[in-house]
């Protein structure tokens, strides 16, 4: 049976045994396999309230970033409700910051290529612009594609790094 992933559908990312932060589907193309998601604290064990999951915002999320599908079409990661009302233009897909890793050496000095990476909203895979990062580029979020191991530990990273639990009134 296939899962229906929407863009706008919360889900539980497991961060560790028991304990799991939200994500929140911002871009699903229909092809491709790699979806954008923005994710929040604080870690939990139990599913948070329709209340709670409608009332996060952008600006709440440890971090936006891109992701292979695979967990979610398995089902190893529980889907939860629609966000109603879901607006693209509330959750943009953010440019990132690519590092190349190549170095140009001129006699006296080396310069490193970073670069800022644009991406459509209906194409997660291939980016639609590329440019030589500059000042705030070089803050933007990494250009990866994380698969699910990866995404939870970082996501639980970030979690541990502000607060660690649903207990505290900071995350509510």
């Amino acid at each position: 049976m296939a899962i229906a992933i929407r863009e706008g559908q919360f889900f539980l990312l497991p961060v560790e045994r028991g304990q799991y932060a939200v994500g929140l589907i911002a871009r699903a193309p229909k092809r491709g396999g790699v979806l954008l998601g923005y994710f929040f604290g604080p870690r939990r064990n139990i599913e948070p309230s329709n209340e709670w999951l409608n009332a996060r915002t952008p600006q709440q999320a440890v971090l936006v970033c891109r992701f292979k599908d695979i967990a979610l079409f398995r089902g190893e990661w529980k889907l939860l409700d629609v966000l109603p009302g879901f607006d693209r233009a509330r959750w943009p897909v953010p440019a990132f910051h690519r590092f190349e890793g190549s170095v140009t050496y001129v006699p006296g000095a080396s310069t490193v290529t970073d670069w800022r990476v644009e991406y459509s909203d209906d194409n997660m895979n291939t980016p639609v612009h590329e440019a030589p990062a500059q000042g705030e580029d070089f803050k933007l979020g990494e250009d990866l594609v994380y698969d699910p191991r990866l995404l939870a530990m970082e996501v639980g990273e970030r979690i541990s790094s502000g607060v660690p639990s649903a207990d505290d009134a900071a995350w509510r």
